[in-house]
């Protein structure tokens, strides 16, 4: 079946290692909306962290943000879909894992909230492209995480947590395992998402799909970490990138380039634009 939409990770997939889309994947993004077929980015980052230059690639227009928590038509402004973290779950969470030394990070509409001891240290470790990313999505709470959920009760899209090992975090996601509720997304080695029990990138895909009225088999999806790995299974084609982690090459269809050498351009001409 001729493919109509294509589900797009960003960072590591359609963002190089300097975060910018290169000449060829976008020369060859645009022409498969020339077409009309839909591109959809599909990210971790909150909505707020999408880049410009993704949210103005003509014909984009919807986007599913959070690993799949929230999905936005940016068109209308109308959020489609919002699977969210009850405050009282989050904190839960939070005590659960009080005694894991980490980064913490609440994420609600689009903005991440941490301590300011964790907010510097963020930006002692990015510079550039990431350092701006952060600035640009983080806000530093006057107390504690706990005590801004008890302030604000209101859900949150997820919690962030950047360990200092993937054997922490292999111990932490064991523990919070046992809390009713909750679901994980695994977008880097030593980085754990919680999330709303029941929703992931390939949920996320699964729903826009069925309100669009396209069948999987007319989708192909591109990503690079383990939280793309269920989009790239509820895609038709599967795609992962050069730059992958091997269980993401293992569950694809096909491994294209790396991020950093038009990985998204030689799928998209492969199975997309070849008649």
């Amino acid at each position: 079946m001729a493919i109509r939409l294509i589900a797009l990770d960003l960072d590591g997939t359609l963002l190089t290692s300097k975060k910018t889309i290169s000449p060829e994947d976008r020369a060859a993004v645009e022409e498969a909306i020339a077409r009309g077929v839909l591109v959809v980015p599909v990210t971790g980052r909150p909505a707020q962290g999408v880049p410009k230059e993704v949210l103005e690639l003509p014909g984009v227009r919807y986007v599913v943000s959070s690993n799949g928590a929230t999905i936005r038509d940016i068109q209308t402004g109308q959020a489609l879909l919002e699977t969210h973290l009850e405050a009282e779950t989050a904190l839960a969470v939070l005590s659960a894992s009080n005694h894991v030394a980490m980064i913490r990070e609440v994420f609600r509409a689009g903005v991440g909230y941490l301590s300011q001891a964790d907010y510097d240290i963020l930006c002692d470790r990015y510079e550039g492209a990431m350092l701006a990313y952060v600035l640009d999505t983080r806000q530093v709470v006057p107390g504690t995480l706990e005590e801004f959920l008890r302030d604000d009760p209101r859900p949150i899209e997820e919690l962030f947590f950047l360990t200092d090992s993937e054997e922490t975090k292999r111990d932490l996601q064991t523990v919070l395992s046992a809390l009713p509720g909750i679901g994980f997304a695994d977008p880097f080695p030593r980085d754990l998402e919680v999330m709303a029990g029941g929703i992931d990138k390939g949920e996320g895909l699964r729903f826009l799909l069925d309100r669009l009225g396209i069948a999987p088999e007319e989708t192909m999806a591109l990503g690079d970490g383990g939280s793309d790995l269920p989009m790239l299974r509820a895609a038709g084609i599967g795609v992962a990138m050069g730059n992958s982690i091997e269980t993401v090459k293992a569950g694809a269809d096909w491994v294209t380039g790396s991020c950093d050498e038009n990985g998204v351009a030689l799928a998209i001409r492969r199975f997309v634009l070849t008649d």
